[in-house]
Order: C-alpha cells, then sequence, then structure tokens
C-alpha cells in the first residue's frame, strides 16, 4: 500500500488543506518522515471551517461542535468556524483548547487515502509533501533500511479503519436519504429583546441537518432497523450537537478578540 505510485492517482474525499499530496514510496521519500510540530500543531487547519467526521466520531464530536451535512453529497461535518476558511479553535498558534475533540480527519494528517486508476478497492497512501511536518531529519522514518516503519504501518492500519468509517459515513447518508430523514434548518441564538427585559431568538444561518418530527413519524419497523443498525445513535447525537452553536459564536467572537489584540501587540 506504501510502494505504488503507477496510474492514475486519485485521493479520497476532500483533500480540504492537503497541498501537494503525493503516492508514499521507498525509493522517493527512502530519508523522509516526521517530525511533529509541537509549536503549531494544528496550524495546517486553521482556514478550515468544516471538519468531516464518520458516524463513529459523532458521540464524541457532538459534545463539543455542531455537526451538519455539508455539500451535494451531505458529508457530516464538525463545525469549527462561523465564517468560511476561518476555524475558531485553533488560535493563530495553531493549538486547540484543552478538552475539545480532535476529528480523525485531522489527526490523519499528513497522511491521505487515494485510489489507483480510479479502483476504490486498490487503496494507497499519499502524503501531503508540503506539510511542514515532514523532515530529512524525521523523529518517526517512513522507511528504515528501505522497508515499511512501524510507524508507518501505524499510519497506514489508520488510513485503512478510517477509509472505512468514511465508507460507513456515505451508507448513513444514504440511509438517512432514502427515509427522507434530511431537512434545512436554522441557526439561532438567543438575543436581548429591544426593551431589554425579553429573550428572543436571532436568526445566524442555515444548514443540512436530520428532522426530529419525520424520525418521529417514521413506522415502527423502520426505528426498529435504526436502532438495530446503530443508526439511531447517530442521529439522536448530530441532534444534540445543535446545542453547540451558542457555544461556536462565542468561541468565534473569542478568536477575534485574540487576533485583533495580537494584531495591537
Amino acid at each position: 500500500m506504501a510502494e505504488t505510485d503507477t496510474g492514475t492517482i486519485e485521493t479520497t474525499g476532500n483533500l480540504l488543506f492537503y497541498k501537494q499530496p503525493e503516492p508514499l514510496n521507498s525509493d522517493k521519500h527512502k530519508d523522509l518522515g516526521i517530525t511533529p510540530d509541537t509549536k503549531n500543531p494544528f496550524g495546517f487547519a486553521k482556514n478550515t471551517q468544516l471538519v468531516p467526521v464518520t458516524i463513529a466520531e459523532f458521540p464524541a464530536a457532538a459534545l463539543c461542535y455542531p455537526i451538519i451535512f455539508a455539500g451535494e453529497e451531505r458529508t457530516p461535518a464538525a463545525v469549527m468556524g462561523m465564517q468560511k476558511d476561518h476555524n475558531a479553535y485553533i488560535d493563530e498558534d495553531g493549538l486547540m483548547p484543552d478538552g475539545m475533540y480532535v476529528p480523525g480527519f485531522l489527526r490523519r494528517y499528513p497522511f491521505v487515502p487515494a485510489s489507483s486508476n480510479g479502483d476504490p478497492e486498490n487503496l494507497m497512501v499519499c502524503i501531503d509533501r508540503a506539510a511542514s511536518v515532514i523532515s530529512d531529519k524525521p523523529e518517526q522514518p517512513f522507511f528504515v533500511d528501505g522497508e515499511t516503519s512501524e510507524f508507518t504501518k501505524r499510519a497506514i492500519e489508520y488510513i485503512q479503519n478510517y477509509e472505512m468509517e468514511t465508507q460507513g459515513a456515505r451508507n448513513f447518508v444514504k440511509f438517512m436519504t432514502d427515509l427522507d430523514l434530511f431537512e434545512t434548518q436554522s441557526v439561532t441564538i438567543p438575543q436581548p429583546g429591544e426593551d431589554g427585559k425579553t429573550v428572543v431568538q436571532q436568526k445566524i444561518g442555515e444548514y443540512v441537518g436530520l428532522s426530529q418530527d419525520k424520525l418521529n413519524k417514521l413506522p415502527d419497523d423502520k426505528l426498529a432497523e435504526l436502532r438495530d443498525n446503530g443508526g439511531l445513535l447517530g442521529i439522536y447525537a448530530q441532534m444534540i450537537s445543535q446545542a453547540n452553536w451558542q457555544r461556536l459564536v462565542a468561541q468565534e467572537m473569542k478568536s477575534q478578540l485574540a487576533g485583533e489584540a495580537k494584531g495591537k501587540a
């Protein structure tokens, strides 16, 4: 999986912050590896508003971020910023607040799966050659004596498992589409009313989510199927995650103030 670099290479999924993906190769990359960037660990994603998450990640991600279904393919994604090309949870030093869940899509960087000649069954591993963590004096080499290192073997295993979870997310989305559970929903946050005494809900945006009303109207056999295949957990986790919109707005304001303060320093 780390040796093939012939034919047409197509990376799988959304690349987002990957700038120069190329197949990992024992000749071309024999002297390279990873040296973690401890001073700026997530800086590569600071301009990424939406980060894909798998259904297996929903319970953990739902504790921290709103989860929506983005784009025409309705890819499950954690919303990490209210503004396009901005991640409110990654500061100027590339750090995230303690206790925040780090999606697997970020943890796998700079590795990314790719298919050979358009065959989704024939996956290989690529690296983002432009990643700052790739070094010619690595702490973790990609290869040792011409053979795949234990570090790289673990990375390949992680990529393979993550790709299976990604396929599970596609299956989940198809199932939700077949059940007609998607709907466009509004993002609202409480704001003081004009009289200064009441609280009103202000609409600040829209997204595609799962409908509680549509779920409640499903026949018993479909609910039982969702229960048995684990779909209900994903559905309720996505719904519960919507409580994080106000938290995200607060983080966005905090991020903006921190940026302004650093600009004045």
